[in-house]
């Protein structure tokens, strides 16, 4: 059998171990799931300190003994701070892969200079809050020939792959329009992220995984964006971003660009109560000629009620864990885990048995299907900042 896979994560926060958070994250979960499949070896974790490095590989250590998983992680860098120090983590822990998972307009910075080392590479989403800077992370990975994707997980979840056969297979007839409503609690900008939350958007942290499922389960191209946003509560907090947005987007089927466009309505904020009952609220309706699919992604059917968190609406999809009663140790599942599990197995096949890269550019979440989401973040936040919510048009 072939050896697995030695793994190097950019960043040590909430999506990576559940920094600042109850949970486990997702990243680590999945990389030792890795590991009882054979996908996965070693992994070390960087951050731009020594304290946070090590905070993350301690958790991480703790989730690994749970699973009952024998791996251990290394950190770095290994005392102090250092911008770069993913630079010199490559160095030394020569791994095969990368994970980065950064603030969304790092992302450009970090993945391509590890991309022209030779290393594979997964960024979370979103690809790039640009699209200059989203064709060159394209450019590099078409460069060096490595596995390059982005970790939009809708694309796994089952009730999005519902709506994907429902499409392609014509039940709905031709599309004509959809609307997404998602929502996250204040908290996520307000404390979580409230380091960088000035440099991204809520459409941009949220709303870029429907844009993204869109193109997925349609083919449809994203021809002109108009966006709309609010300031208030983040504001006041002095976080300059915007509570919520709405955007515009019209569509055209390149198969038959004759046909009325698609339109997709996209409502997001990220200032729901921190009291209520799931982090996300995240609901979907598509419309076509011949019938709907309509989605509530939030109310999956369990409810948890309990004197310490209160009322819970659970999603036991996206990544779970539970006792495995067979072993008696934790197991995590999900579309969330299947997502870098799904990116293991193609640096594997393409390492280990000469896979194809050109089969992955087209069947995976990869860098070019990522340049469509990033082209209309962009568009967005020129029609919202530049244009006074007028239409833009998208050149891809």
């Amino acid at each position: 059998m072939a050896a697995g896979l030695k793994i190097l994560v950019v960043g040590g926060g909430m999506y990576v171990a559940g920094r600042g958070t109850e949970t486990s994250g997702t990243l680590v979960p999945a990389l030792l799931e890795g590991v009882k499949h054979g996908l996965v070896s070693e992994v070390a974790i960087v951050t731009t300190q020594a304290g946070s490095a090590l905070e993350a590989c301690k958790k991480s250590a703790s989730i690994a003994r749970q699973m009952g998983v024998d791996c251990s992680f290394a950190a770095f860098p290994k005392e102090g701070e250092c911008s770069n120090a993913y630079l010199q983590a490559a160095e030394a822990f020569q791994p095969d892969a990368v994970l980065v998972s950064v603030p969304d307009h790092l992302h450009a910075s970090v993945s391509i200079p590890l991309i022209e080392k030779g290393l594979h590479c997964l960024v979370v989403k979103p690809m790039a809050p640009g699209l200059e800077a989203a064709r060159a992370m394209v450019a590099s990975a078409e460069k060096h020939q490595v596995v390059a994707q982005v970790e939009f997980h809708k694309r796994y979840d089952e009730s999005n792959l519902l709506l994907y056969d429902a499409v392609q297979s014509k039940k709905l007839g031709d599309i004509l329009y959809a609307v997404i409503e998602y929502s996250q609690q204040k908290r996520i900008p307000r404390d979580v992220f409230q380091s960088w939350a000035a440099k991204t958007s809520v459409f941009q942290y949220l709303g870029v995984h429907y844009v993204d499922l869109l193109y997925f389960v349609t083919g449809f191209l994203p021809k002109r964006v108009t966006a709309w946003g609010q300031k208030s509560y983040l504001h006041n907090l002095g976080i300059d971003t915007w509570d919520a947005m709405q955007v515009v987007i019209e569509w055209e089927d390149p198969k038959n660009s004759a046909k009325a466009r698609m339109v997709s309505t996209h409502i997001t904020n990220w200032i729901d109560p921190d009291e209520t009952s799931s982090i996300s609220d995240q609901k979907i309706n598509l419309v076509g000629t011949l019938g709907r699919f309509q989605a509530d992604q939030k109310y999956r059917g369990i409810q948890t009620v309990t004197d310490s968190q209160g009322i819970k609406d659970v999603n036991p999809y996206f990544s779970s864990s539970w006792l495995d009663p067979q072993t008696g140790k934790i197991k995590f599942h999900g579309y969330g885990i299947q997502s870098v599990l799904q990116f293991l197995r193609d640096v594997h096949w393409v390492k280990y048995r000469n896979g194809n890269l050109a089969e992955l550019i087209t069947s995976r979440p990869s860098f070019q299907s990522g340049l469509i989401s990033s082209a209309v973040i962009d568009a967005a936040h020129q029609s919202l900042i530049i244009h006074q919510s007028s239409p833009v048009e998208i050149q891809l």
